[in-house]
């Protein structure tokens, strides 16, 4: 069941294109990663999706109607030199989004329960400036879970981590999208942090935006195709392994 839809959409910004002829769908419960260089535009088809950028042409279509969506930016979007802690950045959270009176009653219990989740309750008394760049991405993930997301949104979410830390954070994310039935959209440059964990992907490439299942876009003759340089996916002790064919 799609959850989101473009077709033939156009974006730019002051009178230069920067995608056009984007088609793609998003299904209810996938795992979407939307993968290309710095620059390429996924930025602007990111905010497209969110809302804040608005289509030239096209059309961006929501068949279920807008879901709850909760929002994970780069953590270097983030202000760190206001000395707040964590678990009063999740309190003011909750109170942008419901009433007071009906906070009162599960306010606690909501943060303690997605501190547990995110096993960050060890940092719920620290300051945000003095988080480690993997722990400020927990923090920013538990604090769009804690709307209580239909569809979940990162920004290059392991921008900021060491190779262990991205591996962690990933396989949580990989994770809360099975269990909790989420749709998961993530924008990254790395396509091999999405393999075995994505089950569709977009790869903009000059311009063009290719979009379809994993599996039929990880092949060494597809990807050949979309690079326009030869490209190699070969299986190596379970793992799928990605790289240029400089031969």
């Amino acid at each position: 069941m799609d959850l989101l839809l473009f077709e033939k959409v156009k974006l730019g910004y002051n009178g230069r294109v920067v995608l056009e002829g984007v088609n793609l769908a998003v299904k209810k419960g996938d795992f979407f990663g939307l993968v290309g260089p710095n620059g390429s535009g996924k930025s602007t088809l990111l905010k497209a999706m969110l809302g804040l950028v608005r289509q030239r042409s096209g059309k961006i279509i929501w068949p279920l109607g807008m879901p709850r969506i909760g929002y994970v930016p780069q953590s270097e979007m983030v202000d760190p030199i206001w000395p707040m802690r964590v678990r009063d950045l999740l309190h003011l959270t909750l109170c942008s989004l419901e009433p007071a009176h009906l906070l009162h009653q599960n306010e606690h219990a909501r943060v303690g329960s997605v501190m547990e989740l995110i096993r960050i309750e060890r940092l719920a008394n620290q300051t945000i400036d003095t988080l480690s760049g993997g722990e400020m991405q927990r923090v920013l993930l538990a604090r769009a879970l804690i709307v209580k997301p239909d569809a979940l949104f990162l920004d290059e979410p392991t921008a900021a981590m060491d190779l262990v830390a991205s591996q962690r954070f990933l396989s949580m994310i990989s994770e809360l999208q099975k269990e909790k039935e989420m749709t998961i959209i993530m924008v990254t440059h790395d396509l091999q942090c999405l393999v075995g964990r994505a089950n569709s992907l977009g790869i903009i490439e000059q311009g063009k935006v290719y979009s379809d299942d994993a599996e039929k876009l990880l092949t060494s003759e597809r990807l050949s195709q979309i690079y326009e340089q030869p490209m190699l996916v070969r299986k190596f002790d379970g793992n799928t392994l990605i790289y240029p064919d400089s031969v």
